[in-house]
């Protein structure tokens, strides 16, 4: 009975357009962004300055904590993403990630809004926003594999590519 490794078969890559390049450049500073903000939260919190809050009640240092792993986790996959989007790949990782950060994103956004936030600050989170969801979008454009054969006018009229049969006379 053959395995079912054996019997799959890896997915053609996708082609490298410009706009997949931009999303794997912009996916690769958003993942850096989000990884310094985590090594800053766990340098912040260990030495307990840079934080303006109490770290010392349990739901305090539970949103922290979980901050921290998320912006690491974002980081990472942001990052290894950015790379695998280079070689060929769908990018889902990125879309996933970048939706979730974005969706958490405009519910915080609202929330800041109507609870009286100011305009500088409702600015700056609608810039994280948009920079998590650019490279989500970039990589949603339609791309087709890179083995596939560029469409191009015939040399000569008349004369049929290899490959392909000609039509019947009429």
């Amino acid at each position: 009975m053959p395995s079912v490794a054996r019997g799959r078969r890896r997915p053609t890559p996708l082609r490298t357009t410009p706009a997949v390049r931009a999303a794997a450049v912009l996916s690769f500073l958003y993942g850096l962004a989000a990884a310094a903000l985590g090594v800053w939260l766990i340098v912040a919190l260990a030495t307990g300055r840079g934080l303006r809050a109490d770290t010392h009640e349990y739901l305090v240092f539970r949103g922290v904590t979980t901050t921290i792993v998320f912006a690491l986790l974002a980081g990472a996959v942001f990052v290894t993403e950015a790379f695998l989007v280079l070689r060929g790949a769908r990018g889902i990782g990125v879309v996933v990630v970048a939706s979730i950060v974005a969706f958490g994103g405009l519910i915080g956004e609202v929330i800041e809004a109507v609870t009286g936030g100011d305009a500088a600050s409702l600015g700056i989170g609608a810039g994280i926003i948009a920079a998590a969801a650019l490279p989500a979008v970039l990589l949603l454009l339609p791309r087709g594999p890179r083995s596939a054969l560029p469409a191009s006018p015939d040399a000569e009229p008349g004369i049929t590519p290899p490959g392909i049969t000609p039509p019947p006379p009429p």
